[in-house]
């Protein structure tokens, strides 16, 4: 194994190594390491990148680097949209519900294990499965110390897992109790046996995906400015307030003059950039209660009865992706957590945009359009977060989607008017509560091409994302 003598020797190594390919650093190993032999699971991806060092899979509870006390550990990255960002949460070691009861913060295992964690960053293409990991680009690393790190909200997180372990309601942790760590459910599941004939599911530490999210884009120099809240202000209630004292009821055009803003209902970035001027944030930071809390704004063109003129989407996917996610993730594996559960675990900010609809010309047949932007007046903000109940419903319904993939996808050509439109047997709104698959694509030619190479009878089908049904976006924004 490779020497080192402080962490920043370590990190010049890795260095070297920055945006090869894994099969690359695979040859390497196999050059510089022919002692170590990986084997070809979901974990290959971290075994290829500690491999390189020179450390050899194992199941020892010590820092993998031992004279400098850190732990190495592969973050999957991915893209969304235009930017790069951790694909998922990143586990830690698991819960023993015997051995919690008897700890304190300070001295615990889990604080030993995250004093110092070099994570080992490799971007996993959208499309790709574990099995094209000789493809996956090793990105660099960033090193992760406890004590800088909001220590005092993760021991926080800790202290609230173990008093339900001492009160003997393990049973009812949720990874939802914790702002940065949670107790994520592990292995198959299983009910493991603590206290006084007491049982509760196996579960493992991890650091949430939200707060990795926001971990790795301040290590990659994004910009942040804080409300300045007080200590005990829930960021999502001063937001709240915030935008209803100042926007509800006004039409986009006051708005617009009032806080001097240049918008374009095109661009995606006008909005962020409207509610930064309101809560008096510079146009080019991100707001740091909202990013470290994973807490997301979203806004919901509705009708004058506040009903959603659509369904509400989420980043498009590959339907390869889909087949190959599991909700919940083996204890051992490095990857494979479904990218959605990722997404739909965070808070959301809705924000109604009131817009009315006239009708039109062309081609000599009559449609409908949105009424110009300085017509569309701002709702109702609300904040929703989703609830176990609801989180077991989409789990639900995302497997069923799952099976549906996995059984096969069915097309078929139908007529409307004079267009032939594509139709499929994917998830429908129709047959759920919560969400449903439907295209998110550029047009038709804009096909997921992970998964017409997959399949043997080369399905041409688009690119696909989860939406929140019409009928559930309704339910929270009148709520």
């Amino acid at each position: 194994m490779e020497q080192f003598e402080d962490i920043e020797g370590l990190q010049e190594f890795y260095r070297q190594f920055k945006n090869s390919k894994l099969g690359d650093l695979h040859e390497y190993v196999r050059k510089n390491h022919p002692e170590i032999n990986l084997a070809t699971n979901k974990g290959i991806a971290g075994q290829v990148l500690e491999a390189v060092i020179g450390n050899a899979p194992n199941s020892n509870p010590n820092p993998d680097i031992k004279d400098i006390n850190v732990e190495l550990k592969a973050l999957p990255l991915r893209k969304n949209g235009q930017q790069i960002q951790p694909k998922e949460r990143s586990k830690i070691k698991s819960l023993s519900y015997n051995g919690i009861i008897r700890e304190e913060w300070a001295t615990c295992e889990l604080r030993r294990k995250m004093e110092k964690i070099l994570f080992l960053l490799y971007e996993h293409p959208t499309g790709k499965t574990y099995r094209d990991w000789e493809e996956f680009i090793f990105r660099g690393t960033i090193l992760y110390e406890v004590e800088h790190e909001d220590e005092e909200t993760v021991k926080e997180d800790w202290e609230r897992i173990r008093d339900k372990v001492i009160a003997e309601t393990a049973d009812n942790i949720s990874e939802g109790d914790g702002k940065i760590l949670g107790a994520c459910t592990s292995g198959t599941g299983r009910q493991i046996p603590y206290g006084r004939d007491k049982h509760a599911k196996q579960r493992s530490y991890s650091l949430k995906n939200s707060y990795m999210k926001f971990f790795y884009e301040k290590k990659t120099n994004q910009q942040y400015a804080s409300l300045g809240l007080n200590e005990n202000a829930k960021p999502e209630d001063f937001v709240l307030q915030k935008l209803n004292n100042e926007l509800q009821g006004k039409s986009l055009a006051a708005i617009v003059k009032e806080y001097d803003l240049s918008f374009s209902p095109d661009a995606k970035s006008s909005f962020r950039l409207l509610i930064n001027r309101v809560l008096k944030i510079a146009d080019n930071e991100k707001i740091l209660e909202l990013e470290e809390n994973g807490i997301v704004m979203k806004t919901v063109p509705v009708d004058a009865n506040n009903r959603p003129w659509e369904a509400m989407s989420f980043p498009r996917f590959s339907l390869v992706d889909l087949i190959e996610e599991k909700w919940d993730i083996e204890e051992n594996e490095e990857c494979g957590e479904s990218a959605f559960r990722s997404i739909i675990s965070s808070g959301f900010i809705f924000i109604p945009i009131i817009k009315e609809k006239e009708a039109y010309v062309k081609d000599g047949k009559t449609k409908k359009r949105y009424k110009d932007w300085k017509t569309w007046i701002v709702g109702k903000t609300v904040y929703w977060k989703a609830s176990d109940a609801e989180m077991s419903t989409i789990r639900k319904e995302w497997r069923e989607a799952q099976e549906i993939v996995k059984k096969g996808v069915k097309l078929q050509t139908i007529r409307r008017g004079t267009k032939q439109m594509q139709e499929n047997n994917l998830l429908k709104s129709s047959n759920t509560t919560i969400i449903h698959i439907r295209p998110h694509a550029n047009d038709s030619s804009d096909i997921d091409l992970p998964y017409y190479n997959l399949t043997q009878k080369r399905i041409r089908i688009s690119w696909q994302s989860f939406w929140l049904n019409k009928s559930f976006v309704e339910s929270k924004i009148k709520a």
